[in-house]
């Protein structure tokens, strides 16, 4: 049964725009992300293990060899189901440090070159009897549907549409840190499709062929041969075999870049181990009953492609073509993927450490076309290799070759996760053995460049004794030169990085960048200079910093991401090789701020990972740091350069300057004054430094200072505790001006009371000139005299009553008070105090306004009041005091022409010892006197500012007061001289 060139094409076609459609669509988004995005697609994608040697070599496999065709699909799915001890580990850190391959992988973990360029060349070598046999599978099937197709037809032009996909939906970013999300849906159809073709084929042969399950048990009675060599005994070395599988599920290029290169979050590889090898089992359990029908319809001319003889032997062309679409979908696939992930590898490993970016060129631009033609160039290199090589054998033997050759690279990822003594040294050592042992005992054999006298592929042959051999002399070699010559210390510090559930340290190097501009300077002959403006913004976006200059811990942050983003786009021994030259020397003295403020971000990121002892730790550092933040006294602790390791919440309030901005900093090169007093502090022998007085922000500020020396620890540093006592200074100097102020008011009563006698003396002796002379000049010059003393008299007994005032507890000669004359009398007081002079004070208060009170005290009260009014108040302004009187209460307004007080001052007015005055001028005690005392009386008191609403100025003070409700005549002292002695 032939079909004719034009339905071929048709269906061949057809199904090869169906992958372009869902690429197309899915690129440009129209179709929903929930779809694209859904783990079930990623698990399909990595469906892409079951290749063409799966559709159609897997039933030569099971013909001759019965069960051992399962070992495929079980190393497979012994794989993913230890995704969480292997490839949710290598997940981790390609996704950390931006790994696109294999080889980046190696090259990252030896930090070498030359490991990178080693394992790019073996995998490539390795990789072409794989991408052969996807060629060769077509190829072959196709003229078995139209002799008149050759099969190097058919390989040139499926090569020609393969290589076509590839570039316009593998290579359409420069970096493969840009998922391909139009490749993974196309290659999970690709998948799905497959699976759907062999299922169906497979349905078929059971329910038509072999009538049902019961007609199937019926015809293996009547031929019971056919079971018993479908259950034969595996040959001796099929345990070599399923670690091959086992290996390939994550070593070969197409698996490793759908599994950790364009995977969707962690939880699809965890949905992929279980996802994974029941996609495997399906296309297990279709085998037999297609291998059964074939047999039972004598459809088995050349076992490998017995899926596709069984429609052309039952005259079947749907039955045909669905074996020809399944196996299409099975090789396109394959290729593709392989193609694009090889690619890479060469990029990055081989073209770019030789060749130099032209200057004036688009850097991407430039770095895209290079990939496309190497994806070229490895297309033409597998068709070459199909037409010279790879159709003079089966598919099995070339599958099985070039598993068992992927298999020499799994002793690499092994110590990659769990042997971190493993050294560059040893890597290459081993794996030379290694594929020296297998070139000698498999390749050459199967070319016939080495003459055994054996078919090295069959299983009943010691060929795989070689592989073994190969394998175990890999590990062993690798060892052996891994103790002998150990890595170097970057090596360690990669290794360490890479551990199964390793923390990374961070690197304790130095760096010489003081901004973002030296990043771009360094990376501007590379990559050209609007490149490296590109990648150097696109870091601090990532990182939320500023551009500009920046700290040194910002510096090796940035250099960090640096690191990885350009290992995506360059590799990353180009990426490192790049930004090594800004690295100074590591120092060996203690922890470093940088060390400890990354590891403490990388612990938060980690804080999932943790169990058991380690989470209980993790808690207790979250403990103790949240501790140290929240101290009501500021912390500060140095490493032995004097750099900030930590900075607690109260130094930042304290200085103004935050964590993050003194990190890493120098004592000598904070900001002043706090660089003046911390570095001083921390040179000195003290521990302990109190009340240190510094400027800040033109007002006084006292600290206490105190540290402690961490000789005997690893840091070598010390730490600071920095506690502020301005409050604490500024009481003490109030306390102190209060009772200067309550000693001046002693000595202002006794100096008072002395100057009595005198002044009584001289009224006496003005008082006698009457009864000693007539002359009016003396009489009238002896009446001036009487009226200065009494003058004196007042003076003196004001100055009495104000000293008194403040000793008693409580009113205690309430009396009535007249206020027009204690307002007066205040003014009086006031006003001899030469600023109070400067002001013009208005009594306007009601002459025969009287209260029930103590007159000291309310004395002291208006002269507080005034004194603060005439310290508010500009020269020549006017000072008004009014009256305002009800029924039942009297209220006092005195108001200035100042400049107001603040809002947010007003609720703080009566609290001791606040003031709005400048340190010396105020006590921050006289209206929380004033206060009390008004209480006393049964009164209030309230302040309103601004008072003058329109011109947003002054201030007026009301007083309510109880009203005297009967009128009474108080007693007036004296004015003359009697009773100044007393």
């Amino acid at each position: 049964m032939n079909f004719d060139l034009s339905t071929l094409l048709l269906f061949g076609c057809g199904y090869l725009l169906l992958l372009f459609g869902a690429a197309w669509l899915t690129e440009r988004k129209h179709l929903p992300e929930r779809l694209v995005r859904h783990p079930l697609v990623h698990v399909l994608a990595l469906g892409v293990f079951a290749s063409a040697w799966t559709f159609y070599g897997i039933f030569g496999v099971a013909y001759h060899s019965g069960n051992l065709y399962l070992v495929s699909y079980l190393g497979g799915s012994a794989a993913f189901l230890l995704a969480p001890l292997i490839l949710v580990p290598i997940l981790r850190i390609t996704r950390r440090h931006q790994l696109s391959s294999l080889a980046d992988l190696f090259a990252f973990r030896f930090r070498s070159g030359r490991v990178g360029t080693l394992t790019t060349l073996l995998m490539l070598f390795t990789s072409l009897p794989l991408i052969s046999i996807q060629i060769q599978a077509l190829a072959d099937s196709l003229p078995m549907l139209n002799p008149q197709i050759s099969s190097n037809q058919a390989a040139i032009g499926f090569c020609a549409v393969i290589a076509l996909f590839t570039i316009l939906f593998g290579a359409r970013h420069a970096s493969l840190r840009n998922s391909h999300n139009g490749l993974i849906f196309a290659i999970a159809t690709e998948s799905l499709v497959k699976l759907v073709a062999l299922l169906g084929i497979a349905g078929y042969a059971l329910f038509a062929i072999l009538d049902g399950p019961g007609g199937l048990a019926d015809w293996l009675a009547a031929n019971p041969e056919q079971l018993q060599h479908l259950r034969q005994p595996p040959a001796d070395h099929w345990q070599v075999l399923l670690l091959a599988f086992f290996a390939c599920a994550f070593v070969m290029p197409h698996m490793f870049h759908v599994a950790f290169t364009e995977n969707l979050p962690t939880e699809s590889l965890y949905r992929a181990s279980w996802g994974l090898p029941l996609f495997l089992l399906l296309l297990a359990l279709a085998a037999p009953p297609i291998l059964w029908a074939a047999i039972k319809s004598n459809a088995i001319d050349n076992p490998e492609y017995l899926v596709m003889q069984l429609g052309q032997t039952l005259q079947l062309p749907w039955l045909s073509l669905l074996a020809f679409i399944g196996g299409l979908s099975a090789a396109s696939g394959i290729i593709i993927v392989a193609t694009v992930a090889l690619a890479s590898m060469l990029q990055n490993h081989v073209v770019l450490p030789l060749v130099r970016v032209p200057d004036n060129v688009r850097f991407y631009a430039w770095l895209l076309w290079v990939r496309r033609l190497i994806i070229l160039a490895v297309v033409l290199g597998s068709y070459l290799f199909f037409h010279f090589i790879g159709h003079r054998f089966a598919l099995n033997q070339l599958g099985l070759l070039a598993f068992t050759a992927f298999l020499q690279f799994l002793p690499g990822v092994l110590v990659t996760l769990y042997w971190p003594s493993a050294s560059r040294n040893g890597f290459l050592a081993g794996i030379a053995a290694g594929f020296a042992i297998w070139a000698l005992g498999l390749l050459l054999p199967m070319m016939g460049l080495f003459e055994t006298g054996m078919d090295p592929l069959r299983p009943a042959e010691p060929g795989y004794q070689v592989a073994l051999i190969a394998l175990l002399t890999n590990c062993l070699v690798l060892v052996a030169a891994s103790l002998l010559f150990p890595g170097r210390r970057e090596e360690r510090q990669a290794a360490d990085a890479c551990l199964l559930n390793a923390l990374p340290r961070p690197s304790d190097q130095g760096i010489q960048v003081q901004s973002d501009a030296d990043f771009i300077k360094r990376l501007t002959p590379r990559l050209g200079e609007k490149t490296a403006v590109r990648e150097v913004r696109r870091a601090l976006q990532e990182l939320q910093l500023p551009s500009g200059r920046l700290t040194p811990l910002d510096s090796l942050r940035l250099r960090a991401q640096l690191e990885q983003n350009l290992s995506g786009l360059l590799g990353p021994v180009e990426a490192a090789a790049l930004l090594q030259p800004l690295d100074t020397p590591a120092s060996n003295g203690g922890f470093k701020a940088r060390n400890v403020h990354l590891l403490e971000q990388q612990l938060e990121a980690y804080d999932q990972r943790l169990s058991g002892l380690a989470a209980e730790l993790d808690q207790l550092r979250r403990y103790h740091r949240a501790t140290l933040q929240r101290l009501p006294i500021g912390v500060c602790t140095l490493d032995a350069d004097q750099r900030v390791l930590f900075w607690n919440a109260e130094l930042e309030t304290y200085t103004g300057l935050t964590s993050d901005s003194t990190l890493g900093t120098r004592l000598d090169h904070l900001p002043q004054p706090w660089s003046d007093l911390l570095a001083r502090f921390a040179a000195t022998d003290a521990l302990h430094q109190v009340a240190e007085c510094i400027e800040l922000e033109n007002a006084q500020r006292w600290f206490s200072l105190h540290k402690a020396r961490l000789d005997d620890t690893p840091a070598q540093g010390m730490v600071l505790l920095i506690e502020e006592e301005t409050q604490h200074q500024l009481m003490a100097r109030k306390l102190a001006h209060s009772e200067r102020l309550a000693s001046i008011g002693r000595f202002a009563a006794g100096v008072a009371h002395e100057i009595g006698n005198p002044v009584t003396g001289i009224a006496c002796l003005a008082q006698n000139l009457k009864l000693e002379t007539e002359q009016p000049e003396v009489l009238e010059t002896g009446d001036q005299i009487v009226d200065q003393t009494r003058r004196i008299n007042r003076i003196v007994q004001s100055l009495v009553r104000f000293a008194h005032t403040g000793r008693q507890e409580g009113p205690g000669h309430m009396e009535p008070v007249n206020l027009h004359d204690c307002i007066d009398e205040a003014i009086h007081l006031v006003t001899l105090d030469r600023h109070g002079r400067q002001q013009h004070f208005i009594n306007d208060v009601d002459a025969s306004l009287l209260i029930q009170g103590d007159l000291q005290l309310l004395l002291q009260v208006f002269v507080n009041l005034l004194n603060n009014a005439s310290d508010a108040s500009p020269a020549e302004s006017g000072i008004r005091i009014e009256s305002d009187v009800n029924e039942h209460s009297s209220r006092i307004l005195i108001t200035d022409e100042g400049s107001g007080i603040p809002e947010e001052h007003l609720e703080q007015l009566f609290e001791p010892f606040f003031t709005t005055k400048e340190p010396g001028k105020g006590t921050g005690l006289g209206l929380p006197l004033v206060y009390n005392i008004i209480t006393q009386h049964y009164g209030s008191i309230e302040i309103v500012s601004p008072a003058n609403k329109k011109q947003n100025n002054g201030t007026r003070v009301i007083i309510t007061l109880p009203r005297l409700q009967y009128p009474v005549t108080p007693e007036r002292p004296e004015a003359d001289g009697e009773g100044l002695s007393g």
